[in-house]
C-alpha cells in the first residue's frame, strides 16, 4: 500500500511539473497552436477566422485545459459552448472547427511528451497526463458542437421566420416599401433574372405536391424557393433563360408532381408576384386530367377555356348544341377526331394515323361535325370558336 501511495504521489508531482512547464509557455504555445491549426485547416488559411480571434481561442482553452489538471474531469464548460456559438453566428463550418479542434489537441499532446521527457517523467505519469487531457477535451468538443447546434438552431429558425412572413407579404402583394432586391437575397433567389411562380395541387393537407422540388430544380442548374399551403403547394423559380429553359423546368415538375400543376408567365420583378400567381393558379385549372404541368404561355386555348367559367360553359354550351341530338358515343367520338385534328395541325392523315382509322373515316367524321354545328372548318374564325369549345369541353364536359 505504501508503494503504491508513492508512486501515486510521485505521478502526481509529475504532472503538476508538466502543467507548470506548459504554463510558463503559455504564450508562446498559444502563438504556435495558432499556426498549426491555421496551416493545417484550408479554412482558414482562407481567412475563415482571423489569426488572432484564433489566437484568443486557443489561449482560452490552454488555460483551462492546463487548469483541469489533476482535478475531476469537467461535466461542461461555458467557454467552448460559447465558442461554438460565436462560430455559427460567424457561418464557419462545424467540421472546420472540430478539425481546428483535432490539430490543437494533437499539438497539446505533443507538448505534454517532449515536456515530459524534459522533466524524465515515468510512463504512467505521461499516461495520467494525457487521460486527463483528453477527458477534458472531450468534453470541450461535446460543448463546443453544442453551443453551435443550439446557435444554428436559432438562426434557421428566425431565418426560417423572415422567409415565412416575408413569402406571405410577396404573394399577398405587400412589398411595396420593401427592396426587391433584398427581398431575393432574403428568399434565396439571384436579383434581377426573370421568375416564374408555379402552383400545384396537394394531394392532401400538409402532404407536398411536388417531392423533392427544390432538389430536382437544382439538379437542372434552377434556384427556387417554396411553401406548403393547405391546397397548393407554391414556389417562385429563378429562370435566368425562359425560352430555352421553360421546357426543362416543366419535365422536372412533372417528375415529381402528384397531381395538376401550372407556370406563370416570366416576369422580372418580385412585387409582380401575386399576379404571376394568378395566371400560374390559371394554368393549372387549364390542365387536362388528374395530373400533369400547364405553361400559361404555351397553353392559351387551354388559360382561355379556364377563364370566366360561366362565359366559357355559355360559348362551348351553344358552339356545341348541335350536337345534342347524338348519342354520347357519337357526339363523344365526332370531338376526339375533332381534338387529333387540332392536335396534328389539320392533318388528315396524321389524325387518321393517331386514331388508327382510315383518312376518309376522319374526313367524315369531320364533315358530321360541321353539318351538326354549323362551323365551317375551312373558315379560320369558325375553326377557333369550336376549337376553344373544344378545350372547355374537355376540361368540364358539359354532356
Amino acid at each position: 500500500m505504501t508503494a503504491v501511495s508513492s508512486d501515486g504521489a510521485q505521478g502526481d508531482s509529475q504532472v503538476a511539473r508538466i502543467v507548470t512547464r506548459l504554463t510558463e509557455r503559455i504564450d508562446d504555445l498559444a502563438d504556435a497552436m495558432a499556426v498549426a491549426i491555421q496551416a493545417s485547416v484550408p479554412a482558414y488559411q482562407k481567412g475563415i477566422v482571423d489569426f488572432e480571434t484564433l489566437r484568443e481561442a486557443a489561449m482560452l482553452h490552454l488555460r483551462a485545459i492546463l487548469g483541469a489538471f489533476g482535478q475531476a474531469a469537467p461535466r461542461t464548460s461555458p467557454e467552448a459552448r460559447e465558442n461554438g456559438r460565436r462560430r455559427a453566428a460567424a457561418g464557419v463550418p462545424l467540421s472546420v472547427i472540430l478539425e481546428a479542434y483535432r490539430v490543437g489537441a494533437r499539438y497539446l499532446w505533443e507538448r505534454v511528451a517532449d515536456v515530459a521527457r524534459e522533466i524524465g517523467a515515468d510512463s504512467d505519469a505521461v499516461l495520467r497526463a494525457g487521460s486527463e487531457m483528453w477527458q477534458v477535451l472531450d468534453v470541450y468538443s461535446q460543448e463546443l458542437a453544442d453551443g453551435y447546434r443550439e446557435e444554428a438552431s436559432a438562426q434557421a429558425s428566425t431565418a426560417e421566420e423572415q422567409r415565412s412572413a416575408l413569402f406571405q407579404a410577396l404573394f399577398e402583394g405587400h412589398l411595396a416599401t420593401t427592396n426587391p432586391w433584398e427581398a431575393a437575397e432574403l428568399l434565396g433567389l439571384p436579383p434581377n433574372v426573370p421568375l416564374v411562380v408555379v402552383a400545384a395541387e396537394v394531394p392532401a393537407v400538409a402532404r407536398h405536391a411536388l417531392n423533392r422540388a427544390e432538389r430536382a430544380l437544382r439538379g437542372i442548374g434552377l434556384i427556387s424557393t417554396w411553401r406548403l399551403l393547405p391546397s397548393f403547394e407554391i414556389g417562385v423559380v429563378s429562370l435566368p433563360d425562359p425560352t430555352t429553359q421553360m421546357d426543362r423546368l416543366a419535365e422536372a415538375l412533372a417528375s415529381c408532381a402528384t397531381g395538376r400543376v401550372g407556370i406563370s408567365p416570366p416576369y422580372e420583378d418580385l412585387r409582380s408576384t401575386p399576379q404571376a400567381l394568378t395566371l400560374a393558379h390559371i394554368a393549372l385549372a387549364g390542365t387536362v386530367g388528374e395530373c400533369g404541368v400547364s405553361v400559361f404561355d404555351s397553353n392559351l386555348l387551354g388559360v382561355a377555356a379556364v377563364s370566366a367559367p360561366d362565359v366559357m360553359n355559355r360559348l362551348a354550351a351553344t358552339a356545341l348544341g348541335g350536337l345534342a341530338h347524338l348519342s354520347e358515343k357519337d357526339r363523344a367520338l365526332l370531338l376526339e377526331t375533332f381534338g387529333a385534328w387540332l392536335d396534328n395541325a389539320g392533318s388528315a392523315q396524321a389524325a387518321a394515323d393517331s386514331l388508327f382509322v382510315h383518312r376518309n373515316t376522319v374526313h367524315h367524321r369531320l364533315r358530321r361535325l360541321e353539318d351538326s354545328t354549323g362551323f365551317n372548318l375551312s373558315d379560320p374564325r369558325s375553326t377557333a370558336v369550336l376549337a376553344l369549345a373544344y378545350e372547355i369541353e374537355r376540361r368540364n364536359p358539359l354532356g
